[in-house]
């Protein structure tokens, strides 16, 4: 037989009927998919009245029963393993009312209250008149009660999708028997698959069988990020159905992590590219804070039909890979129409402390960006390319976000910054380098986050690159997408320039000890100092170019030659600037030579010491202009005296207002002089 009015229309109901599945919010406790026929057949039953040939049967074949060209096959998630089909159009225009009843395998409702019922079923009946079909619920597995279902549905148009129902008669019973029962004349087919019963309990994102739905955040306009309402874990539980997690390294490589404080949110993939974050919106007690460690949360990221059947597909602990500014969970994926999807997050624990608190999730539409539009760009470092310790990299690297182009095709993409011991070819896969590590690439233009404590890196030289990577694959779907964990053979990248960094340790305090030549006179003027500095990156790196000096005179040399009898100060700084600046202070002193000027016959002063008086005698070769200074033992005239043209000459000074002390007589004859060195003491 055939139903020429069901084709025009059938198909728009189906798939109206399909896409308008709810999303759950129960927490299941019973299920059957009869994916065993042995099992299945045994269990349920089939009975009741029927003239014609046709039963309930057990089939795997999701096209089986009555085909209309435009009727779909069965869309149950498991029909293809097995399901139950009544089909009535091999049966004749033959009066029935079958049952099937899973006799064998009642279920315990048991402390359960608001008990459901949801299914997968595909109905289609021809004769409307005195067809109708019903689920019953029976507590003894004798007595049955009765709930219509279909009735509102025109003949010769299929429903094809979920049914949920309230079994309020299976409330905290230990027995539970349910019977699907079709009453009719000359019908098509019943098909039913994928059963659960649950107990629906308000919007709790305790369980993955409740998680919250927070599909409308996702297909916004790309780049503005969309967040959800708070979600706290404080009471949060672990559910026996929660899956098991590997990918956060909480117990060590290849360990199970540890889950705590399990939420559950869910989402309709729509084909989009999206960037998922556990963020601080305006949280008053935001997760990580009694743990120390703000933020600290951990996500995994699961696709499947329902919670009974989940595969993941990302996983993420730290979004920001050191902690700054907090240890939020992130991931970037590029979703699939129609896919369902579920987002584990639990709080990390350390040292047996558990990340608790109040966080949201930041929902992040990517703009589509093709692989071969990829670009890095270029960056510069400020002092130097030094980090001191307890600094962070980010702080003396700047770039240009406009510069980096970040593809968007996945499954992997977006920017890594690497550090290797030497520099990285442009071309070269930066995984395929020996000690070449990297942070996780990220949807992100941003400096490394990298602080410099000795444990994250080892202190010392290394060089800096930036790599731009589109369409990779992960090698080992478990790890965390580092370069070497990579394949970008499916994809393509693009390599920066390497730029040398240093992280330094605690440095040695800067420290100076100076050689010091005094000035010698005559001829002056040949004084000299040189420092000799230890401490700073010039004593870590063995590298005395990175001392930096100014001298109170203004010289920025680390030697001072040529210099006058007198105090000089010099400040030595390192260049990282990662210690404190050292101040010297340097005597220059003054020695005298005994090598009088040829045309001096004699010279002598006395008394001297002295107490006050002090007489000079002068004979010279010949006449000479002659003039005589008393000075300080750094060159400073105290006293003068204009002798003229003279070839003798006897002057007496007055020194009594001088200080105690060694004084200096210099006898300028000509252009040159003679010096003799007097002391006054009382």
């Amino acid at each position: 037989m055939c139903a020429s009015v069901l084709s025009k229309r059938l198909t728009a109901l189906f798939f109206l009927a399909a896409t308008g599945l709810p999303a759950l919010q129960a927490q299941v406790f019973w299920t059957e998919n009869f994916e065993d026929e042995s099992l299945a057949t045994s269990n349920w039953q089939h009975d009741g009245i029927n003239a014609g040939p046709s039963f309930w049967i057990w089939t795997d074949d999701p096209a089986a029963g009555y085909q209309e060209p435009d009727l779909p096959v069965f869309g149950a998630p498991t029909a293809s393993n097995g399901y139950f089909l009544f089909n009535s159009d091999d049966n004749g225009q033959t009066p029935f009312d079958v049952w099937l009843t899973n006799i064998n395998r009642p279920a315990d409702c048991t402390g359960k209250t608001g008990v459901h019922l949801r299914f997968y079923t595909q109905y289609i009946y021809f004769n409307p008149a005195g067809t109708v079909a019903q689920i019953g619920v029976s507590t003894n597995g004798i007595d049955f009660t009765y709930q219509n279902l279909f009735d509102t549905l025109p003949a010769n148009l299929p429903f094809d999708g979920w049914l949920e129902i309230d079994l309020a008669e299976a409330d905290d019973q230990p027995e539970v028997w349910l019977q699907f029962r079709w009453i009719g004349n000359y019908e098509y087919h019943w098909k039913i698959d994928d059963l659960s019963l649950f107990t629906v309990v308000a919007e709790d994102p305790d369980f993955c069988e409740t998680a919250v739905d927070i599909t409308e955040f996702f297909g916004q306009t790309p780049g503005e990020p969309q967040i959800t309402g708070l979600l706290d874990n404080t009471d949060a539980t672990v559910s026996a159905t929660d899956p098991e997690v590997s990918c956060w390294g909480e117990a060590g490589p290849g360990g199970l992590d540890i889950l705590n404080n399990t939420l559950w949110c869910t989402f309709a993939g729509d084909g989009g590219t999206y960037n998922i974050q556990t963020v601080p919106c305006n949280a008053t007690n935001y997760i990580g804070s009694t743990a120390g460690n703000l933020g600290d949360t951990q996500m995994l990221l699961l696709a499947g039909d329902d919670c009974s059947d989940l595969t993941p597909v990302a996983c993420n602990e730290d979004f920001f890979p050191f902690g700054i500014p907090d240890w939020r969970a992130g991931v970037s994926i590029q979703t699939d129409s129609g896919q369902q999807y579920y987002i584990l997050l639990d709080g990390f624990e350390g040292q047996g402390v558990v990340a608790t608190g109040e966080f949201c999730i930041q929902v992040t539409q990517q703009l589509v960006v093709p692989c071969a539009d990829g670009q890095v760009g270029s960056f510069t470092l400020s002092n130097n390319g030094f980090v001191c310790t307890g600094g962070n990299l980010e702080d003396i690297l700047s770039l240009n976000a406009a510069e980096f182009v970040l593809p968007t095709t996945g499954p992997e993409s977006g920017l890594a910054w690497c550090i290797s011991p030497d520099t990285i070819p442009a071309g070269t896969w930066p995984g395929t380098i020996q000690q070449v590590s990297s942070t996780p690439f990220g949807p992100n233009v941003a400096p490394p986050d990298l602080l410099n404590n000795g444990t994250i890196l080892p202190y010392g030289t290394h060089y800096l690159t930036p790599v731009v990577l589109g369409g990779g694959t992960r090698i080992n779907a478990g790890a965390q997408p580092f370069v070497y964990n990579i394949d970008p053979g499916s994809g393509c990248y693009f390599v920066g320039q390497s730029l040398k960094i240093v992280l330094l340790p605690p440095l040695a305090p800067l420290g100076a000890l100076p050689q010091v030549t005094n000035e010698v006179v005559p001829p002056g003027n040949n004084g000299s100092i040189v420092p000799a500095v230890s401490g700073g990156s010039g004593q870590y790196l063995n590298d005395a170019a990175l001392y930096q000096y100014l001298w109170n005179n203004g010289a920025v040399t680390k030697n001072l030659t040529g210099l006058s009898a007198g105090v000089y100060t010099v400040t030595i700084s390192d260049i990282s600037g990662c210690t404190a600046a050292a101040v010297l202070e340097v005597t220059v002193g003054q020695t005298v030579s005994s090598t009088d000027p040829a045309l001096v016959r004699a010279l002598e002063v006395r008394p001297n010491p002295t107490r006050a008086a002090l007489q000079l005698y002068l004979d010279l070769q010949s006449a000479a202009d002659v003039r005589i200074e008393v000075t300080n033992i750094l060159g400073q005239v105290l006293e003068t005296h204009h002798a003229g043209q003279v070839s003798q000459l006897v002057h007496t000074f007055d020194l009594s207002h001088f200080a105690e002390g060694t004084y200096l007589l210099r006898v300028v004859v000509g252009q040159e002089f003679a010096l003799r060195r007097i002391v006054v003491a009382r």
